[in-house]
């Protein structure tokens, strides 16, 4: 059975630039974004993310 370790990112004015920077350099180090939420469409604000231990 595979066992996970989650991370939570918070990051409420990052540009797409931003974003897209820190997604390749977390799956760079194994992370699988998961899902994410904003409190505005269009206007991401908490990434959830994943990784087999």
């Amino acid at each position: 059975m595979t066992q996970w370790e989650y991370r939570i990112v918070e990051d409420s004015d990052a540009s797409w630039t931003q974003i897209t920077k820190m997604l390749n350099d977390l799956g760079s180090q194994g992370w699988e974004l998961v899902s994410t939420k904003g409190k505005k469409p269009g206007k991401l604000k908490v990434f959830f993310f994943k990784k087999p231990l």
